[in-house]
């Protein structure tokens, strides 16, 4: 079995209690009620009793209910138990078990290690802090400030501290920022004979990030949720999203434009842009988030302002430079 000391602090193995009900699969229902009798006092948690074997591998799950409204007390736990039940690894980040706790609906989760041995068990009472954490560390992170949330919360905390949580990712966005800025001036002498293509820089801008970040929200859902599914089946699904969002907007775009400005190269130069920026940023968003999990980084923390600045950039060269382009042919 594993060493809990040896695991980050934010593993599932830190958060487990050993105060649970365990039981071998020959127990009888009239036993278990017996020890629950005398016992009960020394467990933290009695949502449910452990199964296991000889070698304390997890075997299934019966819950507190099952065991009282069962009549027969001669009846071995495991004719009535869950096989298979649900159980996060003990190197697992605390994150997942609020995922798997919300999508199966469960009162406390099991810890196992990767030979499948019960570990622990972590309680309710401790999956709720957990929640409150992840989610106060998570709103910080969408807004760019990188720090402990307690710090970030406390009105003691000195300003020279809170500038520091807040500045990496501003400075990451400046930077992001002069490079499309420089990047527009590259094509000023486009800008300045089709004045016009300027005024659709924002729209252009937003959808692409638009659906970038919806993309990379969903991935990271799934990673959280499913950290076995297939990343190419679903990067295939997401350019198949793309593209018909690109070709809905797409269309949108030129009508608007050749209906607002009655250019035909115009219309025509957005809503190939617009078509092409969006399945692009849906790949984009989708793949950095698949590499940085690949990698071991957590893509829901380092993905966001790196996504936004890479489709900021792409977007605006796909822009101007198919402008010329079409500007060329037509």
């Amino acid at each position: 079995m594993s060493d809990i000391s040896l695991l980050p602090s934010d593993a599932a193995g830190k958060r487990i209690t050993t105060k649970f009900i365990s039981v071998r699969n020959e127990e009888t229902i009239g036993a278990i009620r017996s020890m629950l009798i005398s016992k009960a006092k020394e467990f933290e948690i009695i949502d449910y009793l452990y199964v296991v074997d000889d070698e304390r591998v997890l075997q299934g799950v019966i819950s507190i209910k099952d065991v009282l409204q069962t009549a027969d007390n001669e009846i071995r736990v495991d004719t009535i138990m869950k096989r298979n039940p649900i159980t996060v690894d003990s190197h697992a980040d605390q994150e997942r078990i609020i995922y798997l706790i919300l999508q199966h609906d469960l009162k406390s989760v099991p810890v196992v290690d990767k030979n499948k041995h019960l570990v622990g068990v972590i309680p309710y009472h401790t999956i709720l802090k957990i929640f409150h954490h992840e989610f106060r560390e998570d709103i910080l992170r969408l807004g760019g400030i990188h720090h402990h949330s307690k710090e970030i919360e406390d009105v003691k905390t000195s300003t020279l501290k809170l500038v520091r949580a807040r500045l990496p990712s501003l400075i990451l966005g400046l930077m992001g920022g002069l490079f499309a800025a420089y990047i527009v001036t590259g094509f000023d002498e486009v800008i300045r004979s089709y004045l016009v293509l300027a005024s659709f820089i924002p729209v252009i801008i937003y959808l692409s990030d638009a659906v970038g970040t919806q993309s990379e929200t969903l991935i990271v859902r799934m990673i959280a949720l499913r950290p076995d599914f297939s990343i190419t089946k679903y990067m295939l699904r997401e350019l198949r999203i793309g593209g018909v969002l690109g070709v809905i907007f797409g269309i949108l775009l030129f009508i608007a434009a050749t209906v607002g400005w009655g250019e035909t190269y115009l219309a025509v130069s957005i809503a190939l842009s617009m078509f092409i920026s969006i399945i692009l940023q849906a790949f984009i968003a989708t793949y950095i988030s698949a590499l940085l999990y690949r990698f071991g980084v957590d893509p829901g923390v380092a993905s966001g302002p790196l996504t936004t600045i890479i489709s900021d950039i792409t977007s605006l060269t796909l822009y101007f430079v198919i402008a010329v382009v079409l500007l060329q042919l037509l």
